[in-house]
């Protein structure tokens, strides 16, 4: 009966041609569970042998004879008795039978290595698996008979159905540089149709430096890959970058031809803004503090979040003003919308009315041709926040507390009044109402902006989130640093809980980030923290004469080597005595700085 490895060179272009157009790898096991076929890593795995727990082995003893898609081979059942089940970089798979004359004789996979791959792959599973069951179904016929151009045409016919479903343009060339092929999405993305066909490559990227790799494809190194390239493209009077992936496909007399899969620069770098955009969005679960006090202010913030009503924040500087009032937004109804930063004091005088309310064209010498948005315009339907609002001189103030009352700006220069719909979210450190009586803020503006007032405490008035920072901070600069440090020694956490924190959450962040710089050591110590934070002499403000856990642990500690001594065999006794190991003593003798000068260094028996 014949076999898949007497075909190994056929199946294996049938791989490289398949993977060449689609976001997978492809693999072909024959039904000794020999890998005969494969692209990327699986290209070094031909010749490897599976074991019988393999998704391949379970394949050919069912009786079912159908396509199998493991959504996360880690997790399925498929699975359970693999042995490299565990190690498995396989986030997803279909699997597809081979079958010539009612046996299986092995299988051809799709896999997916990443999320995104994982995701496409179950989304598409139905018309994948419809693709792959065709592709074995020709491989398998294949088997018997050496004329297989009607097949491929079939097939082909298919093929041109899966890349007209991706979201990536697509054309392919043949070796002499004639377009074959050019999916929906490319004459999209390329703003032209299918009569593009049987033309050269030049007439779609003339001039540009692909040029050279079509029109010298014979020449090219075979086993390189053209990967990331970015080109200038022109149609008309339109010009737009691509970011172009061009793989070769090669057969047994050298290069027959090219794929070359595209998208928009701009659309790739729109999404990846996307993403980091809602990676870095401020939400009240971002916001740590487990105090009454800030509990209470987010609860109070989610249940505003949802109004239209103006919020004053105050609170010192350093407390996080700015996050709450992005969590605001982002908590309501406008978080679709723009939400704009504007720092009252970095704006100087003169400037402030346009920027904040926008220009014509030719207000004033160097105004911009068409004039310019000013950020009220720029964050309609959504939310502006006017930090520093303590800063923004008096004569201004009336002009903006217009603008709240009428909801309507007018641009310097111009005549016409332009409606907004924007919702007003102000923040200060000073004291608005001292500045009332001294006649540096208006009392009618403070009311307007003070409809639903916050205020955020200092972190000296909530100790108990200072640990929680610490360490949330540690764990964030020893990701970012590329750091092995585990947590702080007892008269370093002494000194951070003792410290008044002037800076409050913004101080906290520099200092670790600052330790986790200069420690050498597994443990921040006080040595590695900032000097002004070592030269405090505040002592710890709790009334409670209670002694902590840690000071516990560092009295037993002290009490087991004042009996037992500092050598070797005496630390192994005092370890028992304790009831830990002994590499659990010196770990915590490190962490405590536990001083040896004053115990004995003798055992005693």
């Amino acid at each position: 009966m014949p076999n898949l490895k007497e075909m190994q060179i056929f199946v294996q272009q049938v791989a490289d041609a398949f993977a060449a157009v689609l976001d997978y790898e492809v693999a072909i096991i024959d039904d000794n569970l020999e890998v005969i076929a494969g692209t990327g890593r699986y290209r070094e795995e031909i010749g490897i042998k599976y074991g019988p727990g393999s998704m391949t082995h379970r394949l050919i003893s069912s009786s079912r004879r159908e396509s199998l898609l493991v959504r996360n081979p880690k997790q399925s059942e498929i699975c359970s008795d693999c042995v490299d089940k565990e190690d498995c970089p396989v986030w997803a798979v279909i699997m597809s039978p081979i079958i010539f004359r009612e046996q299986v004789i092995g299988s051809i996979s799709l896999m997916a290595f990443n999320g995104q791959q994982q995701m496409n792959l179950v989304n598409n599973s139905s018309k994948l698996i419809t693709f792959l069951d065709k592709v074995s179904t020709f491989i398998g016929s294949t088997l018997g008979e050496k004329k297989i151009r009607n097949q491929m045409r079939v097939m082909a016919d298919q093929f041109k159905a899966v890349i007209n479903s991706v979201h990536e343009g697509i054309v392919a060339i043949n070796a002499q540089g004639k377009i074959t092929h050019i999916n929906q999405s490319a004459q999209e993305i390329l703003l032209i149709d299918s009569e593009y066909e049987g033309e050269h490559i030049n007439t779609l990227f003339f001039g540009l430096e692909l040029e050279d790799i079509f029109s010298g494809l014979e020449m090219l190194d075979s086993s390189k890959q053209y990967f990331e390239r970015k080109i200038n493209y022109r149609q008309g009077n339109r010009e737009f970058k691509l970011l172009c992936n061009i793989t070769l496909i090669k057969s047994e007399t050298g290069i027959i031809g090219a794929t070359i899969s595209f998208r928009k620069l701009k659309e790739i770098k729109e999404l990846a803004n996307k993403i980091i955009a809602e990676d870095q969005e401020t939400t009240f679960a971002k916001i740590k503090g487990t105090s009454n006090q800030m509990v209470k202010i987010k609860k109070k913030m989610k249940r505003v979040a949802t109004t239209d009503s103006t919020i004053l924040i105050q609170g010192e500087s350093g407390t996080g003003k700015g996050m709450f009032a992005e969590a605001i937004h982002q908590e309501s109804c406008r978080r679709d919308a723009s939400f704009v930063n504007v720092n009252c004091a970095a704006i100087p005088q003169s400037l402030l009315e346009a920027e904040l309310f926008g220009y014509e064209e030719g207000a004033f010498t160097g105004a911009k041709k068409g004039g310019k948005p000013g950020k009220f315009e720029l964050a309609d339907q959504g939310t502006i926040f006017l930090d520093e609002i303590g800063d923004m001189p008096l004569s201004f103030q009336v002009k903006l507390l217009k603008v709240i009352e009428n909801k309507k700006i007018e641009r310097v220069g111009g005549v016409a009044e332009i409606e907004v719909d924007v919702r007003i979210i102000a923040a200060t450190n000073r004291n608005l109402e001292k500045m009332i009586k001294e006649g540096n803020f208006r009392e009618d503006l403070f009311y307007r902006l003070n409809v639903i007032p916050v205020y955020i405490p200092p972190l000296r008035e909530r100790q108990e989130d200072i640990n929680l920072l610490l360490h949330f901070f540690l764990e964030r600069y020893v990701d970012r640093l590329d750091k092995n440090i585990r947590g702080f020694t007892a008269g370093a956490k002494k000194q951070l809980l003792n410290y008044s924190w002037p800076g409050n959450v913004r101080e906290l962040e520099n200092c670790i980030e600052y330790a986790v710089n200069i420690a050498t050591a597994n443990y921040i110590t006080k040595e590695n923290l900032p000097e002004r934070i070592v030269d405090c002499d505040l002592e710890i403000k709790s009334s409670s004469t209670v002694p902590t856990f840690d000071e516990l642990k560092r009295q037993a500690i002290i009490k087991a080597l004042q009996e037992y001594g500092t050598s070797s065999k005496a630390k192994e006794k005092a370890a028992a005595a304790l009831g830990i190991s002994r590499a659990t003593l010196y770990r915590k003798l490190k962490e405590f700085e536990i001083d040896f000068s004053q115990f004995k260094t003798s055992s005693q028996s």
